[in-house]
Formats: C-alpha cells, structure tokens, sequence
C-alpha cells in the first residue's frame, strides 16, 4: 500500500511539474532581453502604416478583439489554413471582408524576424499593435504584458459563435463577455473602443427601417440621426457603404462615443443598449463626463482581456510567419543582435522616412 501510494505520488509531482513548467506567465518587458527593439519596432510599422491610412488603427484595435474572443489571445486569426483543412477564422462572418490590418502585423514580424529570429510570437505583435493603435490616434498609452505563443487551431465555426454579433441584446452581450471571463464592466470599458472606426450598412440598416421586423425604425435611435444615416444606407441601397462608429470623431479615441450613446445616437444596436440596460446604464454617463476615467478602466480592460485563453509550449508556439504555422522546429542561429536590430530599423527608417515621420519622435 506505501508502495502504491508512493508511486501516486510521484505520478502527482511529475503531472504537476508538467503543468507549471509549460505555463505562460505574461510580464511587461517579457523581450527587453531577447529583442530589445521589439515594441518599437511594432510601433514604428504601425506609425508608419496609419500615417498613410488613418483607418488601419480601427482595424488592428479589432483585430486584437477578434482574435481574443477565439481560441485565446493567440494569433489565430491570422491563419491562412490548418492541417485540418477546414475554413479559419479570418474566412468566419465576423471576419470575412471585413478585418483590417493583416499587412501590417506581416510587416512589423518580417522586421522582428531580421532583428530577432523566432523570439517575438504573433499574439504579442497584435496586442501591441492594438495598443499603438489606441496611442496613435490620441488615446492613452498603456504598458503590454507579453510572452504569448501563438495557437495551432483556426476555425470560422468558432469565431461564427464566439465573436459577438451587432445585433445582440444587453443581456446577449453579457453573456458572450462572461463567456471569456469579461465582467459586464468590460464590456462597457471595451465597447469605447468604438470611438474609432466604421461599420457597413448591412450591420445596423434595420435600425433604420425595419427594426426587428415590425416595419418602422428602431424608436431609441435619434430622429435627426436616422434621417442622416438613410441618406449613406438607403432601404433597397448597397450594403457596403461604410458610416462612422463614433459621429464627428472616428480617428480620434475619446470619450465621445458615450456622449453619443446618451443622444441615442449609437450606430449598432450594441452600442446603444448599453444606454438602455440598468446595469451598463451608469458606466456610460461617468464616462461621458470624465474622459481620463474611461481611458484608465479601458486600459485595465484592454489588459485583462488580453490574458483570455493563453496558449502553452504543449498547444503554442513563436511562428515564423504570422499567416502560417510552423512545419518544424526553430533552429538556434549564430547571430549577432546588434547587426540584425541596425538591418530591421535600417529597413524601417526607409519606410517611415517614406511615410513623412520622423524617428526623433517619442513613443
């Protein structure tokens, strides 16, 4: 019986050794060793990217939701394809034409792979860049954690049922945040992240016309907006055309979206259900009235939400490429990180000296 115990034991010890020594634990300045330059490499290619298209900053803040609310903060939304072979997530109806921003993680990785070869995983280049994105277009600046590993698995039937829809209930959206483990305060803080950015016609048209098929408008949304967003998104029009999230201010992040929210002047009808609900109700007017408050609870959300669902070294790892997964192990290279960070800012200051910014700026 000691035996058998003992040996339970052990069994016990080794599992539990297994477990933690495979654990990821994020910190701030996880690469200031092993990459250096890494979060200014990340944030010169996104200054670079936005200074030519305003728009990207949306985009790449969505990104990092999108790719949080599937299978973990783990850059499995960039994936191409699978060895299962079944659609991924970026093909998902969340997704498909829509997310923004593939081009510049490509970029910010081919420069982090000449200065640090394997060391910078692709689901820390996408919380960074959100973070650069919210900076970038007057938001506050926040400090990352990092040291995430990117995931193996992409399905468009996950982000289907995981992203949340434009047309969710109060309580829908609730449920979905508490799913990830995001308090109903979350979802307040994070749905600021609206201040920035557009949606298409077809997510919010039937708040104009035809609102949960009873034939007339949605009657919380403002009149005199109704009529100015029908002249965009006609009843029988193109469901393409693209309308700010935020009137008057979709490439500045302030507070402003919540102003609108208490002029029943949301755009989705997520957006404003967060006037309506009892319990979101009252995070929406302190925000309204105090700026510099919304921005510390969306940073503290901004960080928690990045930690959802964090891959191990048994189901992550650093992929070479953000749009594929690894076929083999990484090989250890002889190189000098002096030369190879003076090769990728070289390459960078090209193009941001094309862009028109300069590299005296202060991150």
């Amino acid at each position: 019986m000691a035996e058998v115990i003992w040996s339970g034991g052990m069994v016990v010890v080794l599992l539990l050794f297994t477990v933690f020594s495979t654990a990821i634990s994020l910190r701030v300045g996880y690469y200031s060793e092993s990459c250096p330059w890494a979060e200014y490499i990340v944030h010169w290619t996104v200054a670079a990217h936005a200074n030519n298209d305003p728009t990207i900053a949306a985009g790449l803040l969505r990104m990092h939701f999108h790719d949080c609310f599937v299978q973990g903060c783990d850059a499995s939304v960039l994936l191409d394809s699978t060895p299962s072979g079944a659609p991924v997530e970026k093909e998902g109806l969340p997704n498909k034409n829509s997310l923004r921003g593939f081009e510049v993680i490509d970029d910010a990785k081919t420069h982090l792979e000449v200065s640090c070869p394997g060391v910078v995983s692709c689901a820390d280049v996408v919380a960074l860049a959100a973070r650069d994105a919210v900076f970038l277009s007057d938001g506050p600046y926040y400090d990352v954690p990092t040291g995430r590993l990117d995931g193996r698995i992409s399905l468009a039937s996950e982000a289907n049922s995981n992203v949340p829809s434009p047309f969710l209930s109060a309580d829908g959206l609730k449920a979905a945040f508490a799913k990830k483990g995001l308090s109903v305060y979350d979802l307040v803080h994070l749905s600021g992240a609206h201040t920035i950015g557009r949606a298409h016609c077809a997510v919010f048209v039937s708040r104009l016309f035809n609102f949960n098929n009873t034939g007339s408008p949605d009657p919380s949304l403002n009149s005199a907006y109704r009529n100015l967003l029908r002249a965009t998104c006609p009843q029988s029009g193109s469901p393409n055309p693209l309308v700010s999230l935020d009137r008057g201010s979709q490439f500045r992040f302030d507070n402003s979206y919540y102003n609108n929210l208490l002029s029943n002047a949301g755009l989705l009808l997520t957006d404003q259900e967060l006037n309506q609900d009892s319990v979101t109700k009252g995070s929406v007017h302190a925000f309204a009235r105090d700026e510099d408050h919304f921005f510390v609870r969306f940073t503290e959300s901004m960080i928690k939400m990045g930690k959802i669902d964090l891959k191990t070294r048994q189901n992550g790892e650093v992929r070479l490429q953000c749009n594929a997964i690894n076929n083999s192990t990484l090989s250890e290279e002889d190189v000098s990180t002096e030369e190879t960070i003076e090769v990728s800012t070289s390459a960078l200051d090209t193009k941001l000296e094309e862009s028109g910014i300069s590299m005296t700026s202060s991150i």
